[in-house]
């Protein structure tokens, strides 16, 4: 039977999946983008199950409509009469990936089919203006529905700051601590996730915030405020900390003055890490439980940008957005720190990531996706490279795009590969605990169940590159 779909502007035919009387075993490459009742087995594979466990070969996974229904050895595990399989030999299976702090609302950018196609089922997306959040809200019901591919969202509101705001027209301006009580009700009653905070708030609204939020039972996440320390933050239940410049100017010789100058809106010091400071600071974000999103990739953009003018990653992935984004990012202003400074910061920002990581502080895998040179699902990858560059292991950083997200996010039935948890899979043609550059090497994506196989990313990659040539909008700002 043949069942034509739409993707985007092009009306695509597939063959629709026929479930049989008897198993069936397919290669990966013949898997169908529909699923039947009757679920489906990947025989042979390889399972990195993002608990932390060895790698297990030969592993049969046996899903049923959006959840894993068994995982085991395949000599063990019985296939259900009527599902289909198959074979995964030479196949790495690891769970779906996270980006943990994204931006969506940029127009022209097909977001969710480019996270989709890096193996990326689940996202956070770290602001929504008022006038988008409903937008937000809908299309996060499509893509629960199966009417849209897409990841699964979390989403904030608008970001609450202070006074001088950069984005006053996006962002809702907070004065005084009713205010900040009355933004984090209507977040909640708008349908948001979270409450976002940011630079300019003072602390009694900060702090009014973060009581308001534990009252409404809305975790809060975001920057700390410039009049903030990193670690009042924590001890106020804030459950995510984005960004890792706080946290090294927290941490650093001089941290007074650069707070001051901060809050005197001037150039911050980038000096040298204090690592007692530092340790101390990496004991009570663990004993908070308070995460930590270190969007290296924001940094390493800037730096490679402005030091050597250089497309970050060879600009290749820039087929798939609309040219006129490439060109708004090339004319970019220059940070107000120097450049020496900027590239000091970075590597400062590794040694910190590598240290709260060791001493057990939760690291969630995310980009700023919204900054230049960040192209949805590509740069995810290129965070996961930061992320093992600055030290952690590759099955640090594997848990860091998947367990942990869903773990910090309260998300149970999510993150690892096991029974009962949902069907969010990447299947690899090459082993990520060897290299995670090997994460990059997609042979097929299960998303909630539903199973894309390569050629159903290549056609899909190929309607959004397409797409995002004709585009003609102005890029949002």
């Amino acid at each position: 039977m043949t069942k034509c779909f739409q993707r985007g502007s092009l009306i695509v035919c597939a063959l629709a999946c026929v479930v049989a009387p008897i198993i069936m075993t397919a290669s990966l490459e013949g898997a169908d983008s529909q699923t039947k009742p009757g679920g489906f087995a990947f025989v042979h594979a390889t399972v990195i199950d993002g608990t932390g466990a060895a790698a297990k070969r030969n592993q049969t996974i046996l899903i049923s409509e959006d959840r894993i229904t068994a995982v085991g050895p395949s000599g063990k595990v019985r296939i259900p009469r009527g599902a289909r399989s198959f074979d995964a030999t030479g196949r790495f299976l690891i769970p779906g990936l996270w980006d943990a702090h994204v931006h969506t609302r940029y127009e022209g950018i097909d977001h969710f089919r480019l996270l989709i196609a890096n193996g990326i089922t689940s996202a956070r997306n770290m602001s929504a203006p008022w006038e988008y959040l409903p937008e937000i809200l809908r299309l996060r019901e499509q893509i629960a529905k199966g009417d849209r591919i897409g990841p699964r969202l979390l989403t904030a509101g608008p970001l609450l700051d202070g006074p001088g705001t950069v984005r006053a027209a996006t962002n809702v301006v907070v004065n005084n601590p009713d205010e900040a009580r009355q933004a984090v009700r209507r977040v909640k009653s708008e349908g948001a996730d979270f409450v976002k905070v940011y630079n300019l708030l003072n602390r009694e609204s900060f702090f009014a915030i973060a009581a308001e939020a534990k009252a409404e039972g809305l975790p809060f996440a975001g920057h700390v405020p410039f009049v903030i320390k990193a670690d009042e933050a924590s001890d106020a239940g804030q459950l995510s900390i984005e960004h890792m410049d706080m946290i090294v100017r927290a941490a650093s010789v001089g941290a007074e003055e650069i707070s001051q100058q901060l809050q005197d809106r001037r150039p911050a010091s980038v000096t040298s890490l204090d690592l007692g400071k530092l340790s101390a600071l990496a004991d009570r974000l663990k004993r908070n439980q308070t995460a930590v999103v270190p969007t290296l990739s924001s940094y390493w953009t800037k730096v490679e940008w402005f030091s050597q003018h250089s497309v970050p990653g060879g600009g290749d992935s820039f087929r798939y957005i609309p040219p006129a984004y490439p060109e708004v990012w090339k004319q970019a202003q220059p940070p107000r720190i120097s450049v020496d400074d900027l590239r000091r910061l970075y590597e400062q920002c590794l040694i910190a990531v590598r240290e709260l990581n060791k001493r057990g502080v939760t690291i969630l895998a995310g980009t700023d996706l919204g900054q230049a040179f960040l192209v949805p699902g590509f740069s995810l990858h290129d965070e996961l490279s930061l992320l093992a560059n600055a030290g952690l292991s590759n099955m640090d950083v594997l848990q860091a795009a998947t367990r942990n997200p869903a773990r910090a996010f309260g998300l149970t039935g999510q993150g690892t590969i096991e029974r009962g948890m949902r069907a969010d899979l990447v299947f690899l043609d090459a082993n990520p605990l060897e290299n995670i550059d090997n994460t990059r090497k997609i042979r097929m994506v299960v998303a909630r169940g539903r199973v894309l196989s390569r050629s159903d990313l290549d056609a899909m990659m190929s309607d959004i590159q397409h797409a995002a040539s004709q585009w003609s909008g102005s890029p949002t700002r």
